[in-house]
């Protein structure tokens, strides 16, 4: 078989050894003696393509790739990998550019419509990636994890009623259901008339064996029993999801409550002070406005409302400030046995500047052509000293609510990926003592850096708060701010499916409903004086 290969493909398969043996200077050679004797043959121009950006020529990869799309223009993987090639090399504008003609061609390939999904989904593209999705599913129409995906992005796009739509087809008498149902469920208000309750209850009678699944279908039927008004009932079944999902946590509660102390005492005024002093180099962009508060506190209400400002961009939830942390605690060969709260004692020793720089570099293409970017990870609020280190200029905007309210709010939601605290009364009632004295610490220490945002303000006094907002991130009024409802850019938090509303105060006071079976977190945020100057 080998012997019948054409000599081309003789020299290709050398090519593609010596690059799987990482001879890489030997693999130049060959394809610069493949081009040359055929130089028509467009797959031997993609591998010197590949090995020239192995070797770190960005120019010659550039020329070798354009050679092999010119040679054979009708091959879509050429140009995908041309898309990867110009993301490799810091081109995401260009990159971005050719991704969206890809998608605008005749494209067949599920594989590589998949990619150009996972490509999009990183850049927050997601008017792209429902394209694709679409492309799919002409091909695929009953798909079920298409449609369940398409419907996804629609909610992220705002447009709820196809994401129901969607969402209903996509159901098809399976497990992986859960996931649909509890879906559905929340994306919006269900009613006494409008409900999915029989269906539901019917499905979770069924022996739904993952337990993640389980869990879902319970919160499912939870919700929407809530939003008809049956909260006894309602409370039941969220319960019964809450225990559920917690008992298939591997999760060390002290481990985390440990962590947090240690945060509050490793990062003193003093040694910020000394840190900030010792800096050769301090980063002094303003870019960043970083939202954070617990889940359900209203982040993503404040964001929607600062990101309607004409110079905001809103970047989500990124993780990339504690990736690029990790990242750098990584590099100081520590002793892997230390515990978490020992790795916040030895964190002291990154270099901030380094790690605010990176940041910049990691968010600088999601900000687009606008002057300041918002970044809402909730977790960012355990590291607000470290943020302030490391981007000194950083404007931070902290959430409060009502304790019972967000203590609820956060019981109420599975996040499935974190705040594992969330799921026992106790537990959650001590995560919160402690995570708002950690937050007292930061307003104590950084009282110009950080400003604190109280949901009820937002809600009862909207446009007082909003520009005492706008205000602290040096940015002039625009009424715009007001109008964060017709904000069109893409929302991809838990609350995605309320951000197209106006502001509304029926989540205030909700714990009330509850207030019997809540009593064993009542009691214990009583004994932490957390509900001092509160109404209860």
């Amino acid at each position: 078989m080998q012997a019948n290969l054409p000599s081309q493909q003789k020299l290709l398969q050398q090519v593609h050894h010596l690059i799987n043996s990482n001879q890489m200077e030997q693999a130049w050679k060959f394809c610069q003696q493949l081009v040359k004797q055929y130089p028509k043959f467009a797959d031997a121009w993609m591998a010197k393509s590949f090995v020239a950006l192995r070797l770190n020529d960005h120019e010659q990869a550039v020329v070798a790739i354009n050679k092999a799309i010119r040679l054979a223009p009708n091959q879509a993987g050429f140009k995908f990998n041309k898309v990867m090639l110009l993301e490799r090399i810091g081109q995401v504008a260009k990159a971005l550019a050719l991704g969206k003609d890809l998608v605008a061609s005749n494209l067949k390939d599920k594989q590589l419509t998949l990619a150009l999904i996972t490509f999009f989904n990183k850049y927050q593209k997601y008017n792209l990636v429902e394209k694709c999705y679409r492309k799919l599913l002409t091909v695929e129409p009953e798909n079920q994890e298409l449609l369940f995906n398409l419907a996804t992005v629609t909610l992220f796009l705002g447009d709820l009623d196809e994401a129901d739509k969607l969402a209903t087809e996509a159901i098809r008498g399976n497990d992986f259901d859960s996931d649909i149902h509890f879906f559905r469920s929340h994306l919006k208000k269900q009613s006494s008339s409008s409900n999915h309750i029989q269906e539901l209850k019917q499905f979770a009678e069924r022996a739904i064996k993952d337990p993640v699944r389980k869990a879902k279908t319970y919160y499912a039927l939870a919700k929407e029993l809530e939003d008809c008004e049956e909260y006894a009932e309602s409370f039941k079944f969220r319960q019964a999801g809450a225990e559920i999902y917690r008992n298939k946590l591997n999760y060390d509660f002290n481990d985390e409550i440990n962590f947090i102390r240690a945060l509050r005492q490793t990062y003193d005024s003093s040694l910020i002070k000394d840190k900030l002093h010792s800096q050769s180099g301090k980063n002094e962009s303003n870019k960043p406005i970083f939202v954070v508060g617990l889940p359900r506190t209203g982040t993503t209400l404040l964001e929607r409302i600062v990101s309607s400002h004409s110079q905001v961009a809103s970047a989500g939830e990124l993780t990339h400030f504690s990736r690029l942390m990790s990242a750098g605690m990584e590099k100081l060969s520590l002793d892997p046995s230390l515990s978490r709260s020992q790795m916040v004692s030895a964190s002291t020793q990154l270099d901030f500047s380094q790690l605010g720089q990176l940041y910049l570099e990691a968010t600088r293409t999601l900000a687009g052509n606008k002057s300041r970017l918002i970044d809402k990870f909730p977790q960012n609020a355990l590291y607000i000293g470290l943020i302030h280190l490391a981007l000194p200029q950083a404007k931070i905007l902290l959430l409060e609510r009502h304790p019972l309210d967000v203590c609820y709010s956060v019981y109420k939601q599975l996040f499935t990926d974190a705040f594992h605290f969330s799921y026992d009364l106790e537990e959650l009632a001590e995560y919160f003592y402690e995570h708002q004295l950690l937050m007292s610490h930061w307003q104590q220490v950084l009282p110009e850096v950080v400003k604190t945002v109280r949901y009820e303000d937002l809600v009862n006094n909207l446009e007082h708060s909003a520009k005492s907002v706008i205000d602290f991130c040096g940015l002039d009024w625009e009424d715009s701010c007001l109008e964060f409802h017709k904000n069109k850019q893409a929302s991809t938090t838990a609350s995605a499916s309320q951000v197209r509303q106006k502001v509304y105060s029926s989540s205030i006071g909700m714990w009330k409903n509850y207030k019997k079976e809540l009593q064993p977190l009542i009691t214990k945020l009583e004994s932490y004086g957390c509900l001092e100057g509160w109404e209860y």
